[in-house]
């Protein structure tokens, strides 16, 4: 199918995405699971954006972020859409949510996963998210420094 999302025209396989969703594996680990637990009812509009791709928000492939003051800031979220990006190879979309701006880049370059056909990815950007899982808050990670000897 024919999607047009501003000047940006994609070729999307809808229903091809909606089963790489059902059956692609999940991250177990408390971060992930907090996201997967509250997204969608925090990001109505992006929740929409990517419905209209057939991609569930609630399923990355792929998540970043850095644990603070009981919130976690997503620092990206990847999402797979089967099918094939027909004008350029990379471009921006913002989305005007309650909690803030939310950047969506498509991307042609590909991001290995499970897909075996055409896709190509969506990088979301700046999602925020409070701490509400029944569990301690994940203590964060310690920066780890390396030293580079030539």
């Amino acid at each position: 199918m024919i999607i047009k999302k501003e000047d940006y025209i994609m070729d999307v396989d809808i229903e091809q995405t909606k089963e790489y969703y059902k059956s692609h594996t999940l991250c177990n680990c408390s971060a992930c699971r907090n996201y997967y637990v509250q997204v969608k009812d925090n990001f109505p509009l992006l929740n929409d954006f990517l419905l209209e791709l057939g991609v569930k928000i609630e399923r990355p492939d792929e998540l970043s972020y850095i644990e603070s003051d009981n919130e976690i800031q997503y620092l990206c979220a990847a999402y797979t859409v089967c099918g094939k990006i027909l004008e350029f190879d990379k471009y921006e979309i913002d989305l005007f949510e309650d909690s803030g701006v939310v950047s969506i880049v498509f991307n042609n370059s590909y991001i290995p996963n499970e897909q075996k056909t055409d896709y190509f990815v969506l990088m979301v950007y700046n999602i925020r998210l409070p701490w509400i899982l029944n569990e301690p808050f994940p203590e964060p990670e310690p920066i780890k420094k390396k030293l580079l000897i030539k």
